[in-house]
């Protein structure tokens, strides 16, 4: 993942959660990219 999308995933992540910004800068890409999922994006069936 690129840095500019690494970097706007974990700000809307700490924006989003209650994860500490130390503790998702320590988190690798993967996981950033799975806790984004989880926390952030929103799915059809939750729109519904």
């Amino acid at each position: 993942m690129s840095q500019i999308v690494r970097s706007k995933m974990v700000e809307r992540l700490c924006k989003s959660s209650t994860l500490k910004r130390e503790d998702v800068m320590r988190m690798s890409d993967d996981e950033v990219e799975y806790y984004h999922w989880f926390y952030v994006e929103d799915t059809i069936h939750d729109l519904m």
